[in-house]
């Protein structure tokens, strides 16, 4: 039975020992380990970062935090890892600044982040003011849809700092620009921090980073699925949404889901198609919506009712309105009949027309923006004006990506993509 928080107290010898250290940790711990020096120890900048670096190498799923003064609340409450025993400190250091400022993004708080709060935290006796990069500032990021809302960025900057402070207060705030809260200071001195190792061959990083990690969550759960009835005993297949913009890589994905993991998959953009059978009713509803001109002899002009939809976002908006309830409702029929475990419901409109709402849960496929445009204009033969004005059509990927629970990334390799997936049906088929 593992226990949910630990105590690891180094010095001198001992700290010789981190890799095994730590990897008790990992089979004794649940959530989080703090490790503290007793006063024989210097707390060296190298030192700090060799905890970090050690800790996410060999117990990458627990919550390590080196504290700067006493570890909060009782004793009791922890399980010892290693055998040296945890000595009060006999007086209260002296810290160099009343206040230090720093910034940064600190999505997904990893261990390069905690080297550099915890630096803040041995210098500051009062406030630590931290400004947490949004808007302009993180869209160039890789990934940068996937970031966590500056709220949440926020609260788990102050929840770790005042953890292990003991004493200074956490200020944070959004910034927009690079200098943020330092320009209300008249005088500062700079302290360079060094980074922590890390490798990432996709991305490139030798770093850790955030953005190794939101890429680690590629095919991952990242939020709860839905509670749907699937019929008496559970008969009925799980319906999953898999939705993605234009050129996102979706209809790839949704052809390797049917022939690698033996789901049905439902191409909802077809079954559209199908809709506009001459003289269907959804016919007759487009021509007096969009005006008579647009069918003719009962048929649709596609091309002209598209270059109404596609630039203009109320328009299409419009259309999707009459088009998504006659495809659900043969969608729906579809999947009644499915002898399958798992139905995927594929849609670029999936999220737009709120049908996500109705299913299990959403997986959403993207690629940057200017990626999508790149693949637009290749395939399509478009000016990148025509491939942007198609775009603006859609809502953005950061929308998408707020609305589903998994998240997949076509921008790298087929076999990258593919492995993605894997994980994502892995996890599927545990949780139902």
């Amino acid at each position: 039975m593992t226990s949910k928080y630990g105590l690891l107290v180094l010095n001198s010898k001992n700290v010789q020992k981190l890799k095994q250290l730590f990897t008790t940790a990992a089979a004794s711990l649940s959530s989080r380990l703090y490790v503290r020096l007793n006063p024989d120890t210097d707390r060296t900048d190298d030192l700090v970062s060799k905890i970090y670096l050690n800790s996410a190498n060999f117990c990458p799923k627990i919550d390590v935090r080196l504290v700067v003064s006493e570890i909060p609340g009782k004793i009791d409450n922890y399980e010892l890892i290693g055998e040296e025993k945890y000595e009060k400190s006999s007086g209260k250091s002296e810290k160099k600044y009343k206040k230090v400022v720093l910034g940064g993004t600190f999505d997904r708080l990893h261990n390069g982040h905690k080297v550099l709060l915890n630096k803040a935290a041995e210098l500051a006796s009062d406030d630590i003011v931290v400004g947490v990069t949004d808007k302009e500032m993180i869209a160039k990021k890789s990934l940068f849809e996937m970031i966590e809302p500056v709220e949440i960025r926020m609260k788990n900057v102050v929840d770790f700092v005042e953890d292990i402070s003991g004493e200074a207060i956490c200020l944070t705030e959004p910034i927009i620009d690079p200098f943020g809260p330092s320009t209300r200071m008249s005088q500062l001195d700079v302290i360079i921090v060094e980074l922590v190792e890390g490798n990432d061959e996709i991305l490139n990083e030798t770093k850790i980073s955030s953005s190794s990690r939101r890429r680690a969550d590629l095919g991952r759960l990242l939020k709860p699925t839905r509670e749907v009835l699937r019929g008496e005993n559970g008969g009925k297949p799980y319906l999953i949404g898999l939705a993605g913009g234009i050129a996102s890589g979706k209809s790839h994905i949704a052809k390797y889901l049917k022939e690698k993991h033996g789901f049905d998959v439902i191409d909802c953009d077809k079954l559209a198609h199908t809709c506009y059978e001459k003289g269907s009713l959804l016919n007759q509803k487009i021509a007096e919506h969009f005006g008579n001109d647009i069918v003719i002899d009962g048929i649709v002009d596609r091309k002209k009712l598209g270059g109404i939809v596609f630039s203009d976002k109320s328009k299409l908006r419009e259309l999707s309105e009459l088009v998504w309830p006659e495809v659900r409702k043969k969608a729906t029929e579809i999947a009644d009949q499915s002898t399958a475990k798992v139905v995927v419901i594929e849609a670029a409109a999936l999220i737009e027309a709120g049908w996500h709402e109705a299913l299990a849960e959403t997986w959403t496929v993207f690629v940057p923006a200017e990626e999508a445009v790149r693949r637009v204009v290749e395939r399509d033969s478009l000016t990148e004006s025509q491939a942007k004005d198609r775009m603006s059509s859609q809502i953005s990927n950061k929308q998408r990506i707020d609305a589903s629970n998994v998240v997949l990334c076509s921008l790298w390799k087929h076999e990258e993509t593919r492995a993605q997936v894997d994980r994502a049906v892995e996890e599927l088929l545990q949780r139902i």
